[in-house]
């Protein structure tokens, strides 16, 4: 089996994060691989691919048909079985290429980027919006063959806001291995306080999310604004991710207002497990997602949960399960369930160990590269027919 994926760049994303996954898993079945990327990424995960010594073709050509042309001769050349591509830039070019060579090209869903909450984002154009969504449409039904949408949700909302039929998607869920460092936390709490200059006893909640509007970081710090001074006494917050569209608001807000919490801004890391193995509480307040594989890790980590409450993070966590559901864009709500669980230490044991087990039977790696790698197999099988 020959398998060549084409993705944006080995950035920070969820999406990069879990091909990345999906790679090591491929090589060690044996199965020739190729990997192309439009552009070089300082911050992600290039280094790590780079080391590791897989085959990375960085496209050189700039411009959009320039670039598809590029990519149609990278597969003429490589001739792989199927063409695997993930966001939309990556898709769209690899798409054009089918003007200049022939090949199976499947692509992963990672987001419901048509949800209109977009529009709220002042920095989206409407028209530029429309446009690729147009643009989307009749190129992905012309060029491409499958697509593998990552939850129940991205499938329905490409069903409804593109009309793929539902016979060209398949759901694969995107899995992560377990946080194995849980066994250790109480050792690692100890250097992670230290390193944090963390009072002993405070409890730590963990954001990780790159700031960008889709993830919520304003609602989070209004919320953290509305704590009142004993709640924030007790509790320490880390953010992890990458500087993104948001980030100058996020500094203006800071300025603006003394919150009068301990926070932390980390940044990008890539030993987030050790952080997540000694929190407490995970929040998430993103507006929109495709699954949240920041959400999967957290249950890895037998962390109990509080997210907004959207269609597809209730495809992902157990409300009121493992997890504490809030009002789209409602900091009060946050604020009240995160108060809820900093003061119930009995209840944050019990949501963790739902997580843990809502993990394992949902979204163990090794089962979801399983899935994966058996519908290769069949699209493979059904193109030589």
């Amino acid at each position: 089996m020959k398998i060549l994926f084409i993705q944006d760049s080995l950035g920070t994303g969820g999406a990069e994060r879990s091909n990345a996954h999906l790679w090591y898993y491929l090589r060690d079945k044996g199965v020739d691989l190729k990997i192309a990327v439009l552009e070089h990424r300082q911050v992600g995960i290039e280094e790590e691919i780079l080391k590791a010594g897989f085959d990375v073709h960085f496209v050189k050509e700039k411009g959009f048909f320039n670039q598809s042309k590029e990519i149609a001769g990278l597969i003429r050349e490589f001739n792989p079985d199927l063409v695997h591509t993930v966001l939309f830039k990556a898709s769209l070019r690899t798409r054009i290429a089918k003007l200049f060579t022939s090949f199976v090209h499947i692509e992963s869903l990672v987001n419901c980027t048509y949800d209109t909450v977009r529009l709220t984002d002042s920095r989206i154009s409407k028209k530029a919006f429309y446009f690729y969504k147009y643009l989307d449409m009749i190129t992905g039904k012309l060029f491409t063959d499958k697509f593998i949408p990552i939850t129940k949700v991205v499938h329905n909302h490409y069903q409804k806001e593109l009309g793929i039929h539902p016979t060209k998607m398949k759901v694969i869920y995107r899995g992560r291995q377990e946080n194995q460092l849980i066994q250790s936390k109480e050792e690692l709490k100890g250097e992670v306080l230290k390193e944090l200059d963390i009072p002993e006893d405070n409890i730590i909640i963990t954001h990780v999310g790159r700031q960008e509007f889709q993830k919520g970081h304003l609602v989070l710090l209004n919320a953290i604004k509305s704590l009142n001074i004993k709640e924030k006494s007790k509790v320490s917050f880390l953010f992890f991710g990458r500087e993104g569209n948001v980030s100058e608001d996020i500094k203006s807000f800071l300025k603006a207002n003394r919150l009068g919490a301990d926070m932390h801004w980390m940044g990008h890391r890539n030993d987030v497990a050790k952080f997540l193995a000694v929190t407490d509480i995970f929040v998430f307040p993103s507006f929109y997602e495709g699954l949240g594989g920041s959400l999967i890790e957290a249950q890895a980590a037998a962390l109990p949960i509080i997210c907004t409450d959207i269609p597809v993070l209730n495809e992902v966590v157990d409300k009121d399960g493992n997890a504490l559901l809030f009002r789209k864009n409602d900091h009060l709500d946050l604020s009240d369930k995160l108060c809820h669980l900093i003061n119930n230490e009995k209840l944050r044991a019990e949501m963790g160990k739902k997580s843990l087990q809502r993990f394992r039977s949902k979204f163990k790696i090794e089962d979801i590269h399983e899935k994966v790698f058996t519908y290769y197999q069949e699209i493979i099988d059904s193109s030589r027919r």
